[in-house]
């Protein structure tokens, strides 16, 4: 009899379950996973991430995630990466972001993969203007809002190599001002990438990344006027195949 049980759906513990304890034995999963919920005491390049800032923006704590505050400067980011671990395509790499921002005007917000910690100061892994992306990394997916656009639509970005693509999302893909945002960025062993919005698979995009390029989860909100925005993120989850 073979050991393994394959089941196809969650599993939910309900009832008298949710409090208790519920699974005897060595729990012992065969991916690695990371959940960051921001509850330690203080934020430096000790704790659990290691965040990349311009020299005039700000992180801090706050209930129920980290604010991300950048300068009252035009073109100002803020930006803040999981740079201790490096995530496989060829592990099949999930990260999945929860967030709000407090305006939806003169803003940028990206949120997936990139190739790289940090990018040079006032710059995010994309950009996007009128109808023209351009990319600061050379392997990077996931999701981009930016005003500079001609439609502030969500889009599905990536580049593999340098080599640039974007899918503009639909009128009801928009972010709200002061609401939550659930955007997840998955990938496959062969870099092909699927997208999904509060939970639900909106785009697929076949060789979006190098099967072979190591990439870190990323978050970053860029400033298009001369004001500060805010940007809240409640968590970040990451995981792949060992």
């Amino acid at each position: 009899m073979s050991e393994q049980v394959r089941i196809n759906r969650n599993i939910v513990f309900a009832g008298v379950a949710n409090n208790t304890p519920n699974i005897e034995g060595n729990l012992n999963p065969d991916r690695k996973s990371v959940f960051y919920d921001y509850t330690e005491l203080a934020l430096d390049n000790t704790n659990k991430y290691t965040p990349f800032l311009d020299t005039t923006s700000a992180i801090a704590l706050a209930s129920g995630g980290i604010t991300l505050t950048t300068a009252a400067t035009d073109n100002k980011v803020c930006s803040q990466s999981q740079g201790g671990i490096w995530w496989y395509p060829a592990k099949n790499p999930v990260v999945e972001m929860r967030f709000q921002v407090d305006v939806v005007t003169t803003l940028a917000v990206f949120c997936g993969f990139s190739d790289a910690v940090s990018e040079a100061a006032a710059t995010m892994p994309f950009a996007l203007a009128t109808a023209t992306l351009t990319d600061t990394c050379t392997n990077g997916v996931g999701w981009l809002f930016d005003i500079d656009q001609t439609l502030d639509y969500w889009n599905a970005v990536n580049t593999n190599g340098g080599t640039q693509a974007f899918t503009q999302m639909g009128s009801t893909y928009i972010p709200v001002a002061a609401t939550d945002v659930t955007l997840r960025t998955e990938l496959d062993s062969s870099g092909n990438a699927r997208f999904y919005y509060n939970g639900v698979e909106k785009h697929y995009k076949a060789s979006a990344v190098s099967s072979t390029t190591p990439l870190v989860p990323y978050f970053g909100i860029k400033n298009m006027a001369a004001a500060a925005h805010v940007a809240t993120l409640k968590y970040v989850h990451a995981w792949q195949d060992v």
